[in-house]
């Protein structure tokens, strides 16, 4: 691997990356390994279940493996799992593997996704039908008629007719209230999946990467059935095709919800980790939460409008809503020891409150974090940490080096910076992988 820096050359002005990472003289290599976004998941078993567009590559996942040389003795931890992609992929390959999310929506997606057991096929088509036939009858029902007959109320989501269309929504509910029947016992865990699955794909929304926005004059045709038949066509043929052995692999990965940044050590019984693959959010005001929360409502996971807001308030890299409000006001300092490290500060602090303060929470509860990882990991403990820079008023984040002293400050030491891309637009971003060692 050679340190080259071409995927800069066509940038506007340097971005910088090179100068600073020779500052800190961490050794650095530049990797292909192809399409690392949620896009070629899109084509492989399991992971296409569910689509998040900021979710990392499994082909990213697998080069980490076969680069740490992970084994079925070792034990695999990701403290934030987002779409589940290190399970999937460690539970393929019969390795152990803890992973925690804060997302109850993504948790409960990353953890129903590593169920494979052998299931009555024929009921995936028998729940088509009846969704069929109680669609239709529905069509002469009022909403309060449906809700009634199923014993169910509607999602408490703010604007909901701007979400679905009441026909839509009808069958969405019908499809939930059915999948949840003593009668599709049997599947109701894949059932779940595609429901959820569905309930961005049936919304009148763009799906841009990696967020949403309303679509209020679309002509498009929502058709829910056909929408879920492909859902779970995808599901079941997954599953008919996975290896005899496979399900022997079912329960080496779990996917836990929890709090990344306040414990690490609930779902590991006491064991050490031997090394971590993960992809915690980048510091760009993204919002797992936000645009998750369609699917927190209509799953009933959440039951209260605020619910959603106090989620995203405790998630790393989360600023929506009252979150914003919290880090709009006076300035926040980080903690002494960080001070030197988050060298935005100078320049970013007089132009913008905010975002100063959404970065340094960003990096504080990374740093919270990697103080607890210091207490789980085994000796020979080898991880990653995929990430990405951003520009915040038009200052330029470097989260790969800022991360790697924050490693170095709680006793790690940093193995190497791998870049593996460059993403488009006009704000020269890209992404790395800071690889450590205890």
């Amino acid at each position: 691997m050679s340190k080259q820096f071409i995927l800069f050359e066509d940038a506007a002005t340097d971005s910088g990356f090179e100068s600073n990472i020779s500052k800190y003289k961490y050794p650095f290599h530049e990797v292909d390994v192809g399409n690392i976004t949620f896009q070629s998941g899109q084509v492989e078993p399991v992971h296409k279940w569910y689509r998040l567009t900021p979710s990392f590559s499994p082909g990213l996942v697998r080069f980490f493996l076969e680069h740490f040389e992970i084994e079925s003795c070792n034990l695999v931890l990701d403290p934030f799992s987002g779409r589940g992609t290190t399970a999937i992929e460690c539970q393929k390959h019969g390795i152990p593997c803890v992973a925690y999310e804060i997302n109850p929506s993504l948790q409960r997606v990353g953890a129903l996704s590593l169920i494979w057991r052998p299931t009555k096929s024929d009921l995936f088509a028998t729940f088509l039908e009846d969704l069929r036939k109680e669609a239709s009858a529905a069509r002469a029902l009022t909403m309060e008629e449906v809700l009634a007959k199923f014993e169910t109320t509607l999602p408490i989501i703010h604007d909901l007719y701007r979400w679905w269309q009441p026909q839509v929504l009808k069958d969405l509910i019908i499809a939930r209230e059915l999948s949840r029947s003593t009668k599709f016992l049997p599947i109701c865990h894949f059932l779940w999946v595609a429901v959820a699955s569905s309930v961005l794909d049936c919304a009148n929304i763009h799906r841009n990467h990696p967020t949403i926005t309303f679509d209020d004059d679309h002509q498009r045709q929502i058709i829910v059935e056909d929408v879920l038949s492909l859902k779970i066509a995808d599901i079941q043929g997954d599953l008919d095709s996975m290896p005899d052995n496979i399900a022997d692999h079912t329960g080496q990965a779990n996917v836990q919800l929890n709090d990344s940044c306040h414990s690490l050590d609930q779902g590991l019984a006491g064991k050490q980790c031997t090394h971590v693959i993960t992809s915690p959010p980048y510091p760009n005001r993204f919002s797992y939460v936000h645009q998750t929360r369609p699917e927190l409502h209509f799953m009933e996971l959440i039951r209260e409008r605020g619910e959603a807001t106090e989620i995203d308030l405790r998630s790393v890299g989360g600023t929506w809503g009252r979150a914003t409000s919290v880090l709009a006001k006076d300035y926040i300092p980080p903690p002494c020891e960080l001070d030197p490290i988050l060298d935005y500060i100078t320049e970013l602090k007089p132009k913008s409150i905010l975002m100063c303060n959404y970065a340094t929470k960003y990096f504080v509860d990374l740093y919270k974090h990697i103080q607890l990882l210091r207490g789980v990991v085994a000796p020979a403990f080898r991880g990653v940490y995929v990430v990405g820079n951003s520009r915040l008023s038009g200052v330029e984040i470097f989260t790969e080096t800022i991360l790697a002293r924050i490693c170095e400050l709680c006793g790690f030491t940093i193995d190497q910076i791998i870049l593996f891309r460059k993403r488009g637009g006009r704000q020269r971003l890209y992404e790395t992988a800071v690889c450590i060692k205890a």
